[in-house]
């Protein structure tokens, strides 16, 4: 157990025990997500900015803003990344829920360090290296961000073995880069709850001054950590009436200090209650909406009771769907790292989730979209204002229609 579920689910979705098969693997910006240049833009493009935010001394600056040009303002949406970082597929996110109809802000969490840069949270192939050279560049990059001297042949043994290989024996040490970093960083996040919380208010704040957004409209979604993002949202008392998680785990207890890149490893509740936790100020007014995978071993049973009984003891709405043999990493496209996307069940719980940002605040319109990130036909679905709109059309119709039989049959029995 000493390497974590997340780890293997990346190597077995993104590997898939093939290393030859990474390099044309690469997550792919659907077309109709790709924003147009903020000075060519027309009304009715979508544009997106950079939308850095200086925070505890270091500036994060690889978060973005997206909205259509020459909408009112409108609700605005934060897109929480999962282990690896804020990546592209983040960034289309955000344009994906512009294009639906509200505002994008994809966060940035991560700060960046020489063995883990934004580079790295989206590649996870391009560095095969055999046994001895990946001790080499272990150590040389600092993998583990600690003293060349802690290094222990025995925990990169550990890393090397569980690692798919090519045929020539050797592993692709992008991969491990790509995981290690992202867990640090994440670790990183999960043990400062309190300075996790007052970053994405920071965000949410400075998105609240943008012209695009309408000032005190919010939500949330995120996928693993980024839904971790979400509920401390709620438990934090942020401004957000909406959050939704995608194969988010349902605490944030971080994994413990001797085993940190095992996540079935975590900081036993009481002691996370008594050294780490922030105190929580539920925002109670807060719709919670859960897409779960039943298969998901990062989301124990007793973490879903725990999440009930929480959520109740405030009386909070929330709603949890959980989705038959779903994995975790269900909604990340192809080419993602962490992805075990499964179509029907994204498709199912991007529906579930538009819902719930109409059902929120049903006087903004929902506009059709092809299709979101991981490229999930959306094309069936057609947004509830504009189903009531046809529905009362079509209703208007009928009427019409039912009126015309009958002026019809009195004419005829008038003749007769």
């Amino acid at each position: 157990h000493f390497l974590p579920l997340h780890f293997r689910a990346v190597v077995g979705a993104m590997c898939g025990g093939d290393q030859s098969s990474l390099a044309s693997d690469q997550y792919v910006t659907p077309k109709n997500l790709k924003p147009v240049p903020k000075d060519q833009a027309k009304p009715g493009d979508l544009i997106v900015e950079e939308f850095p935010i200086t925070f505890g001394g270091y500036c994060y600056k690889y978060g973005r803003i997206a909205y259509v040009k020459g909408r009112d303002p409108r609700p605005v949406i934060l897109v929480h990344h999962n282990y690896c970082g804020l990546k592209q597929f983040d960034v289309d996110q955000a344009c994906f829920i512009a294009r639906a109809g509200y505002v994008g802000v994809a966060v940035d969490l991560y700060q960046e360090t020489p063995s883990f840069t934004c580079y790295d949270r989206a590649r996870v192939s391009g560095r095969p290296v055999d046994r001895e050279s990946f001790y080499a560049c272990a150590k040389a990059e600092n993998l583990l961000q600690r003293s060349p001297s802690e290094y222990s042949q025995q925990e990169l043994d550990l890393f090397f073995n569980a690692m798919p290989k090519d045929a020539q024996g050797r592993v692709d040490f992008q991969l491990v880069r790509n995981f290690l970093g992202g867990f640090i960083q994440m670790r990183r996040v999960l043990c400062d709850p309190a300075g996790w919380r007052d970053m994405m208010k920071a965000y949410l704040e400075k998105a609240f001054q943008h012209p695009a957004v309408k000032k005190g409209l919010a939500g949330a979604f995120g996928y693993c950590l980024g839904g971790q993002s979400c509920l401390e949202h709620v438990r934090a008392g942020h401004p957000v009436q909406a959050v939704c998680t995608f194969h988010g785990l349902l605490h944030s207890r971080p994994t413990t200090e001797a085993e940190p890149f095992n996540s079935a490893k975590r900081v036993p509740k009481d002691e996370y209650d008594a050294k780490i936790a922030a105190p929580n100020n539920y925002n109670t007014e807060c719709r919670v909406l859960i897409e779960n995978g039943d298969l998901d071993q990062e989301v124990p049973k007793d973490t879903i009771v725990d999440f009930a009984q929480e959520m109740d003891a405030q009386k909070i709405d929330w709603r949890f769907n959980n989705h038959a043999r779903g994995p975790h990493g269900f909604a990340l496209g192809k080419g993602v790292p962490g992805c075990e996307y499964t179509e029907h069940i994204d498709r199912r719980s991007t529906i579930s989730m538009l819902n719930l940002f109409a059902e929120t605040w049903p006087e903004y319109e929902q506009y059709p979209v092809e299709c979101n990130a991981s490229g999930t036909d959306l094309t069936a679905r057609l947004p509830p204002k504009r189903y009531r709109q046809q529905l009362l059309g079509t209703t208007a119709c009928a009427f019409i229609a039912g009126a015309a039989s009958v002026v019809a049959l009195s004419l005829l029995r008038s003749r007769f």
